[in-house]
């Protein structure tokens, strides 16, 4: 029981002698260290620096890597935007127009390898391409389209 007080004594002056030692070197009315700001913090607390993100995050446009990819298909130039518009879904806009034939038109056939090609590059769960006037053309990954294929609209 003798040791108890004693251990309880040192310990209460190494408490106190931390809090003098703290304080101690400032004259009360001498220079003192600026606060450090408020409401920032180091770098290395906050978000990923940028250029460790996916480039998806960064930037969405994704039309320079999809026509780079497929520079010698027939309809690259006919690309205007491969946009990925949320991870896993894209939305690639064209110069394409169909006329919507029965048989399946040659704009039909661009459109589904375009949707192929991003499928096969990029591995998203949703792809639309979209004709010149900005309607759905051909779709991947939606309910109403058979599962796992491009498909006209």
């Amino acid at each position: 029981m003798n040791n108890a007080l004693p251990a309880a004594a040192v310990a209460a002056a190494l408490l106190l002698t931390g809090c003098a030692s703290s304080s101690a070197g400032t004259a009360p009315d001498g220079p003192t260290a600026p606060p450090a700001p408020t409401g920032t913090t180091a770098p290395s607390q906050t978000a990923a620096a940028p250029e460790s993100l996916p480039a998806s995050a960064i930037d969405p446009d994704r039309t320079a890597d999809f026509t780079t990819a497929n520079a010698n298909a027939a309809w690259v130039k006919q690309i205007r935007s491969a946009t990925e518009t949320e991870p896993g879904r894209m939305t690639i806009g064209t110069s394409l127009v169909d006329p919507r034939g029965a048989d399946g038109s040659e704009p039909a056939r661009a459109a589904i390898a375009i949707c192929e090609a991003a499928v096969a590059i990029f591995g998203p769960s949703y792809v639309a391409v979209m004709e010149d006037d900005g309607t759905h053309f051909v779709l991947f990954g939606h309910p109403s389209m058979p599962k796992g294929e491009c498909a006209e609209v």
